[in-house]
């Protein structure tokens, strides 16, 4: 009976967790410069082998970088505070130039993308967590908890001085929404935040 009493005590001082939407905005830039943006697949951590990187026990799926640069695009859409480029478009706009959204990933230099692509601003992603955490007990055989994790940061730069224009951060859990709907959610409430601040 102890030990079932220690488990739903563990189990139960998990499910309280906090989710966190937290944006800046760069005071001094003149935002209504910036009308035309695209957001290029976020980048995800690796492992030596190229592998998406399993750590602080959560994994990240091998297409997050994908579904988050679709999700931020899609509610920056609908904001309607700038015209964002199709990321369907852009992913076909690229392979015509021969150029992949992998290839500016590690670059902290976006104006020959944004070049490229016409565009005013890029919004880059970086993600350290996509996928569900879990807790093993010491004996590494029982998993007591599942839970849904989602934890990455979003940037707008401006292509001309590759000046940080805006930022959001994104951290939360979940025991009853899959990752994609956590951030979906936390995504929808960043820009909320963002759209206040620069009314």
């Amino acid at each position: 009976m102890k030990k079932y009493a220690i488990l739903f005590l563990l189990l139960s001082s998990c499910v309280t967790i906090e989710n966190i939407s937290e944006t800046e905005i760069n005071e001094s830039f003149p935002h209504n410069e910036i009308q035309k943006i695209a957001v290029i697949m976020f980048e995800t951590p690796v492992d030596d082998k190229g592998n998406s990187r399993h750590n602080s026990k959560s994994i990240i799926g091998p297409n997050a970088g994908a579904v988050l640069a679709d999700m931020t695009a899609s509610e920056l859409m609908k904001w309607g505070k700038y015209v964002v480029v199709d990321r369907k478009a852009l992913e076909e706009e690229l392979e015509l130039k021969n150029l992949r959204e992998e290839d500016f990933l590690h670059t902290g230099n976006y104006s020959s993308l944004g070049r490229s692509i016409g565009v005013d601003a890029i919004v880059v992603g970086e993600i350290e967590k996509y996928g569900f955490s879990y807790i093993v007990l010491p004996a590494g055989r029982l998993i007591l908890t599942q839970t849904s994790v989602v934890s990455f940061k979003v940037k707008c730069i401006d292509v001309t001085t590759n000046e940080t224009i805006w930022t959001f951060n994104i951290k939360g859990t979940s025991k009853k929404d899959s990752e994609k709907v956590l951030a979906s959610e936390l995504i929808t409430k960043a820009i909320q935040k963002l759209e206040t601040k620069l009314k």
